[in-house]
């Protein structure tokens, strides 16, 4: 069929059509803090999209067609950059990492926080009845860090703990989900939230009491720095992206300065990563990025990009995905080629048979990706365990899994440089 000039203008319409729309989002109190996160960034140069005045009037039916489940998760097919990995790189792990490494630090969109201040952080004064410390990183915008101080810090192979919290659809609380109710600003919540996932269990509080010191921090549009319901969220992360930068790689390059932070406190010989769901993938991913980390616990977040790509799941909605997708990265990483830059770190990763989030088989079918890449590493394989009756949570059962495996780590690990 020869569509000809008509034809062709025609295709151009609709594209730009399915392009243009947009819903303008209400400002509210809380537009403050996004304007003061980009403007802190850099500085915005104005814009101005305006709707073609051809632009026809979407019918019913093309409406429908647009809403279909294959338009939502469009597979775009062209080539991966030339010289991702080099031809040496299949036989040689080592290389392999060194390159995948380079590609996850450029996706971040941001440089690695300046180590000069990190060292300045400054103390704030400590929350009353507590054994709380709070500092202040001065870094592309001010991040508080929370050390939570044991009464007699342990002396094992690791000894503190970053926790890094979920996404869950709760905004007014970030780092306090980790936290004892009386020690949040919002002690109901809080114990609702501590009821609803952990059974009931502060695991900060449950860490401090074996001797770890526990480092916790809001996330971006999280509890004090927020709270940023989902429509303000995505205008973050479109803001951000407009000027070069990412939602998903600001939060990572803060995990990773907070790590460093950790790392300079007195005392300190080891460091794991702790998180669930979102912080899960925060967990594993921050042993990739930062040497400061020796291990990461990782509960209720492991899957292959393939699955969360499909029309109802994760990231093909928005929302929590904004803080877990790296532009570009994906095309030439999957999720569990990430997980494995962490080789030969110690990662252990908790999971309930129940959890509608992650599906057991297709977190197995992840879990043996990494395993492969440990071995070609020679190093000791990563764990998983899977908690019979449990879903998307982090009961007392997998909280004991995680006690155990932390208190019998031993650095360093045998295995290729990581």
């Amino acid at each position: 069929m020869n569509f000809g000039t008509a034809g062709i203008m025609l295709l151009h319409t609709l594209f730009l059509r399915d392009l243009m729309v947009f819903r303008a989002a209400a400002w509210s109190g809380k537009g403050a803090l996004i304007l003061l996160l980009i403007f802190v960034l850099s500085a915005l140069a104005p814009a101005v999209a305006t709707e073609p005045a051809t632009t026809p009037k979407v019918s019913d039916a093309a409406k429908a067609e647009a809403s279909e489940p294959a338009l939502l998760a469009p597979v775009l097919r062209w080539p991966a950059p030339d010289g991702t990995f080099s031809d040496a790189a299949a036989a040689n792990f080592a290389l392999w990492q060194r390159q995948a490494k380079a590609l996850l630090n450029n996706a971040l969109l941001l440089p690695p926080a300046d180590p000069a201040l990190i060292a300045a952080a400054t103390r704030i004064k400590p929350q009353d009845k507590t054994s709380t410390e709070q500092w202040r990183l001065q870094l592309w915008q001010p991040l508080d860090l929370y050390l939570y101080q044991p009464e007699n810090l342990r002396q094992s192979a690791v000894n503190a703990v970053i926790l890094l919290h979920d996404h869950g659809a709760e905004f007014r609380i970030g780092k306090d989900k980790w936290l004892p109710a009386g020690q949040s600003k919002a002690p109901e919540l809080v114990q609702q939230w501590l009821q609803k996932y952990f059974d009931g269990v502060a695991i900060a509080e449950l860490l401090r009491a074996q001797g770890y010191l526990v480092l916790l921090a809001d996330a971006p549009g999280f509890g004090a720095r927020g709270p940023l319901q989902y429509a303000e969220q995505q205008q973050l992360a479109a803001n951000l992206q407009a000027q070069g930068a990412s939602l998903a790689g600001l939060m990572a390059r803060e995990d990773q300065a907070a790590a460093a932070f950790l790392a300079r406190q007195p005392g300190v010989k080891g460091i794991a990563a702790v998180g669930f769901s979102m912080g899960g993938f925060r967990a594993w991913q921050l042993a990739a990025l930062s040497a400061n980390v020796d291990a990461a616990v990782s509960v209720g977040w492991l899957n292959s990009l393939q699955f969360l790509r499909e029309p109802t799941n994760n990231f093909s909605r928005g929302q929590t995905a904004f803080y877990m997708i790296h532009p570009g990265l994906y095309r030439q990483l999957d999720l569990p080629e990430i997980a494995a830059l962490s080789t030969p770190k110690p990662l252990l990763f908790l999971h309930g048979d129940e959890d509608p989030l992650m599906p057991r088989h297709q977190v197995e079918l992840a879990f043996k990706h990494i395993q492969l890449r440990y071995r070609q590493c020679g190093a000791p394989g990563p764990k998983l365990h899977v908690e019979q009756g449990q879903g998307h949570r982090f009961g007392q059962a997998l909280q004991q899994q995680m006690l155990q495996w932390l208190a019998e780590l031993q650095l360093p690990v045998a295995g290729c440089n990581s």
